[in-house]
């Protein structure tokens, strides 16, 4: 695996365009998420959409059990394992899973409520900013495909 992370850096460090968009999608991308998410809130308000409660429920679950979770694993990070230069800087430990990708995902999947198009196009941004993540070495490939199963089971299993 060490091997894997040397080479996403050697390979992003010798492609400045790619690199460069690697680092866009992770430092952007939650910021972007964070600005749709409250908009579909009160999208879902005004048109008196009745998943408006599971729009804020879910992603309120999600992040409060990997917070959690983080917190009992206290994995350590790819670039704290191996000998590679993380793309951003980066607190150490809580690694798994991956806060930014199961906020990211479970927000991607609420937008299904307000429309498919848009649904679609908030996973191919979560799933971009979570590809991001692990390219920056700041998060193993496990952190993200658990954050997605996460927020994919938290999606549709009914709150109430």
């Amino acid at each position: 695996m060490e091997e894997f992370y040397q080479k996403i850096s050697y390979f992003l460090e010798k492609h400045g365009f790619l690199k460069k968009t690697v680092l866009f999608f992770t430092k952007y991308f939650p910021y972007f998420v964070l600005i749709v998410y409250p908009c579909l809130l009160f999208y879902l308000l005004i048109t008196k959409n009745s998943m408006l409660i599971h729009a804020t429920l879910k992603p309120l679950v999600a992040f409060l059990f990997v917070t959690i979770l983080r917190k009992i694993i206290h994995r350590p990070r790819p670039f704290e394992i191996f000998s590679i230069e993380p793309l951003i800087s980066h607190k150490s430990g809580e690694s798994f899973p991956s806060r930014h990708c199961v906020s990211a995902f479970i927000i991607a999947f609420v937008c299904f409520y307000a429309n498919n198009i848009f649904g679609i196009l908030m996973c191919i941004i979560a799933l971009l900013l979570s590809i991001g993540r692990i390219l920056c070495g700041v998060h193993f490939i496990s952190d993200v495909l658990c954050s997605f199963f996460i927020a994919g089971i938290i999606f549709i299993v009914k709150i109430f």
